[in-house]
């Protein structure tokens, strides 16, 4: 038996602007520990644009590999690898962030994210099966409806 979520609302984006300066401010203030361990700061240069972000995003560790998950637009600076800048846990890391577009490896990175933090399957729609692993149909609805993975090899 497969349990399917349904793609529950997201936060409106006011909210996001509110938040993520605050959450920037604290990753990089001596208080980061408050939240380091499943928040990191998110440095990038937009491929386009040119702009620089600072984004506050969850992350899970995979060994050297930072695994994140969004269907915020700036994911599409990742579509090659994009060198970035990571605060993670106070420390200042480099490193070269892709968006994973092969499907199995897809459906892996949702699994070792949802290992991990149990309760982002059900906050981006996907359930998970008897066996405790996602749901492929569920894993592809939240491709099509603008979630990737971001893989992040830190040097």
């Amino acid at each position: 038996m497969t349990q399917t979520t349904e793609t529950p609302r997201q936060p409106p984006r006011f909210m996001y602007q509110i938040a993520n300066p605050i959450l920037a401010l604290l990753l990089r203030s001596p208080l980061h520990g408050l939240m380091s361990a499943r928040l990191m700061l998110l440095s990038f240069t937009g491929r386009k644009s040119g702009r620089r972000y600072r984004i506050p995003v969850g992350y899970v560790q995979d060994g050297t590999s930072l695994l994140l998950t969004t269907k915020a637009g700036w994911q599409k600076n990742f579509r090659s690898e994009t060198p970035v800048r990571v605060r993670l846990r106070g420390a200042e890391r480099a490193g070269t962030g892709v968006v994973a577009t092969d499907e199995e490896q897809v459906w892996q990175d949702f699994r070792r994210l949802f290992t991990r933090e149990p309760g982002l399957a059900s906050f981006i729609g996907i359930g998970m099966d008897a066996s405790g692993e996602p749901v492929r149909a569920d894993v592809e609805r939240a491709r099509s409806n603008g979630y990737v993975v971001v893989r992040i090899a830190l040097r």
